[in-house]
C-alpha cells in the first residue's frame, strides 16, 4: 500500500459502483452522480460530513483511498466524503433544498480546498487495500450494512482467493459471521439468476438481508430448499427446489412490479414464525394459498393452543374496558356491543364446558324434556 499522500481536486474524483455500499443500492455506471449523491443524504448521513467541513474543513490526516482504472480515478475508501465534498461545491444538487441552509457556510477557502486539495493515497489495485478497508467497514467504526458486508466478503473470496477464515481473521469478526454473510448472499445471488424474484425488484427500496442470512440459519428453513448446514458453493439451492426458493424470497422480500407484499413485516417474531410454518406441512400449504402468515402459523400452533390464546387476550381486552367503565357517555352502540360480547363470552363457556364435562350437558338435556 502507497504511503505518499498527494491531493487532487474534486473534480477528478470519481464514485467506485464496484463498492459494497453502492451495490447495496443497485448503484451501477449508468446511475448519475446526482441519485448517488441524494441517496447517500438519504440513507447514510452525509450531512453530517458537511456540517463538519464546513466547521472545521477536510481533514487531511484522513484521505481517501484511491485506484486508476479504466482511465478514471476511482475512490475505493471515502465515497460518503466525496459526496459531502461534491455536495459542497454544486449545493443544488441536493433535492428538497436542503442544503440552503449551508450555502452561507460555503467560503472561498473551502471551496478552494476542496476543489484542488483533496488528500488522497493511491493504490496498487483493489486487493491492496481489502484488509484495510475489511476492518473499518465490517467490524470497525464506521460499519456497513449486512449486505455490503457480504459483497465486500465475497469479493475478496471470490476475486482475491483468500479463505472465509482468513478474512474473518484479517478483519478481526468471528468466522461464523463471514460465513453466514456469504452464505446468504450465495442464496440471494442464486434466487435472483434462476427464479422470477429479482433483487431489484423488492416491495421495499432496499433488501433487509438480515432476514435471508438469519432465516437459512435455522432448520426449517434449510430444509424446506434442502440446504445443507455448512455451504460455500455457488447455486447452493438444487434445482428441484428452486420454486420453494422462489417463494421464500417472495415471503421475505416481496415484488413491487408483481404487487406482492411480504409476510415478514419485523424479523421477530416473524421469521421465527415463518420458521414454524415451513416445519409443519399443513400450515405450509395453508401459506402458499392464503399469504397470511398469522393464520398459518395459528394452523402450526393447533387449534388448542389458538383458543387458549385468544381468551387470554379477551380477558386481558375485557379488563381493559372494565377499567374505563367510569367514562362511559351511556351511548347505546356501547351497551349493544356489550351485550354481544355476554352473549358470545356465555356461547363459548356452554360449548367448552359441554366438552369439559359431557354428563352435565346430558342433564340438562333431560331435564329439557
Amino acid at each position: 500500500m502507497a504511503n505518499n499522500i498527494v491531493y487532487l481536486g474534486a473534480a477528478e474524483l470519481h464514485f467506485d459502483y464496484s463498492n459494497p455500499r453502492m451495490v447495496e443500492y443497485n448503484f451501477n455506471p449508468e446511475t448519475t452522480e446526482k441519485d448517488i449523491i441524494n441517496t447517500f443524504w438519504i440513507e447514510m448521513a452525509t450531512e453530517e460530513l458537511v456540517m463538519s467541513i464546513l466547521a472545521h474543513g477536510f481533514f487531511q490526516h484522513e484521505p481517501l483511498y484511491i485506484i486508476r482504472e479504466n482511465g478514471d480515478i476511482v475512490v475505493v475508501e471515502g465515497n460518503r466524503r466525496l459526496a459531502a465534498i461534491k455536495s459542497i461545491l454544486n449545493p443544488d444538487v441536493i433535492e428538497n433544498n436542503k442544503m440552503d441552509k449551508y450555502k452561507g457556510k460555503i467560503t472561498p477557502e473551502i471551496v478552494q480546498q476542496l476543489k484542488n486539495q483533496i488528500p488522497v493515497l493511491e493504490l496498487k489495485d483493489r486487493e491492496d487495500a481489502w484488509r484495510y478497508i475489511g476492518f473499518k467497514h465490517v467490524n470497525g467504526a464506521a460499519k456497513w450494512g449486512s449486505y455490503a458486508k457480504a459483497q465486500y466478503i465475497a469479493t475478496v473470496k471470490n476475486k482475491f482467493g483468500k479463505s472465509l477464515r482468513e478474512i474473518a481473521e484479517q478483519i478481526g469478526d468471528s468466522n461464523n459471521i463471514v460465513k453466514k454473510l456469504y452464505q446468504g448472499l450465495l442464496v440471494l445471488d442464486q434466487a435472483d439468476a434462476m427464479t422470477d424474484f429479482k433483487r431489484d425488484d423488492t416491495f421495499a427500496k432496499r433488501i433487509y438481508f438480515s432476514h435471508l442470512y438469519t432465516a437459512i440459519t435455522y432448520d426449517n428453513f434449510r430444509s424446506f430448499l434442502g440446504l445443507k448446514a455448512d455451504f460455500e458453493n455457488e447455486n447452493p439451492v438444487a434445482k428441484e427446489n428452486l420454486k420453494k426458493l422462489e417463494q421464500v424470497m417472495f415471503w421475505l422480500y416481496g415484488s413491487s412490479s408483481k404487487k406482492i407484499t411480504p409476510i415478514i413485516e419485523s424479523q421477530n417474531p416473524d421469521l421465527r414464525h415463518l420458521n414454524d410454518v415451513l416445519g409443519n406441512k399443513e400450515a405450509t400449504e395453508y401459506l402458499k394459498v392464503n399469504l397470511n402468515l398469522n393464520l398459518a402459523y395459528d394452523v402450526c400452533k393447533g387449534g388448542n393452543t389458538v383458543l387458549y390464546e385468544a381468551l387470554i387476550k379477551a380477558k386481558i381486552a375485557l379488563e381493559k374496558a372494565g377499567s374505563k367503565i367510569g367514562e362511559y357517555d351511556g351511548s347505546i352502540d356501547s351497551l349493544r356491543i356489550s351485550a354481544d360480547v355476554v352473549k358470545i363470552a356465555n356461547d363459548i363457556f356452554d360449548r367448552m364446558d359441554a366438552i369439559r364435562n359431557p354428563q352435565n350437558n346430558d342433564q340438562k338435556e333431560r331435564v329439557a324434556k
